[in-house]
């Protein structure tokens, strides 16, 4: 299962009966969050929201709650088949055993790694639209309030990306964004998590700012890969 983008995910679970259309007008305040929770806990599909209450855009929750559509978005049927490659790509780590079988099956399973490496593009389709200046405007979005005491507008699925400014590495991470006004968020990124490091390094080199990317809405598997937890350098 390989998915272009979000798009063949939505259709993949469609074609599974593991997504539930709501076209009736829901408001992005409380009310769809509330749905949501109650699907989760009933064991119920992803939502995706068509008709959001004074937008145009529609919201997608709920993909990766469930056994099933963890292992569907990350390319698997089952998450054993995970585990399964996750050690093998550690025991590939270690070296080949002995013996030229081994030998030989190690170099394939380095092909198929070799497969999986990231692709730079001139243009890709989150470029063709851009506004910029006074035309940027955050509450056209229909960002989300969860809870009743929550301090506002929340973005909760965000592939955060920032770049450490002495080695140059990128990190992907998924940090809640405050929406402030319409243009400006507030990040909330834990003092341990490696975006705070970034920050901090840059804070320490009287560099004049952290330039930062937001990406929302990437394919499953790379929306999850920033929830991850690896060490910093070790992806």
């Amino acid at each position: 299962m390989n998915y272009k983008d979000l798009r063949d995910f939505v259709a993949f679970l469609e074609s599974r009966g593991q997504l539930h259309r709501i076209t009736i007008p829901v408001s992005c305040e409380l009310e769809m969050t509330e749905i949501a929770d109650r699907m989760v806990k009933g064991g119920g599909p992803a939502l995706l929201f068509e008709n959001v209450a004074g937008y145009d855009m529609p919201v997608l929750m709920n993909i990766f709650c469930s056994d099933r559509r963890m292992a569907w978005a990350l390319g698997v049927e089952e998450i054993d088949e995970l585990v399964t490659r996750l050690e093998g790509m550690l025991q590939l780590a270690q070296g080949p055993s002995e013996g030229l079988m081994n030998k030989l099956r190690t170099l394939g399973q380095l092909i198929q790694v070799g497969r999986f490496q990231p692709k730079t593009v001139s243009r890709a389709p989150c470029q063709e639209v851009v506004l910029e200046g006074d035309a940027v405007d955050l509450f056209k979005f229909p960002v989300i309030k969860c809870w009743p005491m929550d301090g506002g507008r929340y973005i909760t699925l965000p592939l955060v990306i920032t770049r450490d400014p002495v080695t140059g590495t990128q990190n992907y991470g998924t940090y809640r964004m405050q929406v402030y006004d319409s243009c400006t968020t507030g990040m909330h990124w834990q003092t341990h998590k490696v975006g705070a490091h970034h920050y901090r390094l840059s804070q320490e080199r009287q560099d004049n700012r952290l330039e930062v990317a937001v990406a929302i809405g990437a394919d499953p598997a790379t929306m999850w890969t920033a929830s991850a937890p690896p060490q910093p350098g070790n992806y």
